[in-house]
């Protein structure tokens, strides 16, 4: 993770939950990691698992996986993270309803904060728009949108689910640096 830092790389998001419906077991460490590499901030993220249904419950393995390693919100080293980003993707992996699905994340939402988490959502309007419709009952979270065309910027940004700005861009997937597969982001 140094060899990052010394890469013009400030803050990582780890991922700590896998879409089959479980925690992912190289989050602890990778936390620890990103902040003894020197980042500046270290954000997760949950890629839920909605055919498995219960958000609570989800998010509760997630949570109790990291307390296992005494990692909990709060983003002041070692230890803790800032936000935790949901991945709404895939729509594959989405009830075709999206009434069932705006449950779902409702759900996943109202149980993060219940843990005192900071909530954000990474998603892009090709993504948002078959999952949940037209709903902009995500828009009150920072957005971290997905656009890979090169650029660090959010110039191409358009409006979609009731969000207006943005706050990340993930703008280009499978970097190659210091030996580690990285995509990259934009975060003013």
């Amino acid at each position: 993770m140094q060899c990052l830092k010394s890469n013009g790389y400030t803050f990582g998001i780890i991922r700590c939950f896998q879409s089959t419906g479980h925690p992912d077991s190289n989050c602890p460490h990778t936390i620890y990691n990103a902040w003894d590499g020197g980042m500046d901030h270290v954000d997760i993220y949950m890629f839920p698992d909605p055919s498995a249904g219960n958000p609570a419950g989800q998010v509760d393995a997630m949570v109790n996986n990291l307390a296992k390693y005494n990692i909990k919100p709060g983003n002041a080293k070692p230890g803790t993270y800032g936000m935790l980003w949901l991945d709404i993707e895939g729509s594959q992996y989405w009830s075709k309803d999206h009434t069932t699905n705006r449950n779902f994340f409702s759900g996943l939402v109202s149980r993060a904060k219940s843990h005192g988490i900071h909530v954000g959502v990474y998603t892009s309007e090709s993504q948002w728009t078959p999952i949940m419709g037209d709903w902009s009952g995500g828009s009150g979270l920072s957005l971290w949108y997905a656009h890979y065309d090169g650029s660090a910027s959010f110039s191409d940004f358009r409006p979609f689910g009731g969000w207006s700005k943005p706050s990340i861009k993930q703008f280009r997937g499978d970097a190659k640096v210091c030996g580690a597969g990285v995509d990259e982001n934009y975060y003013p």
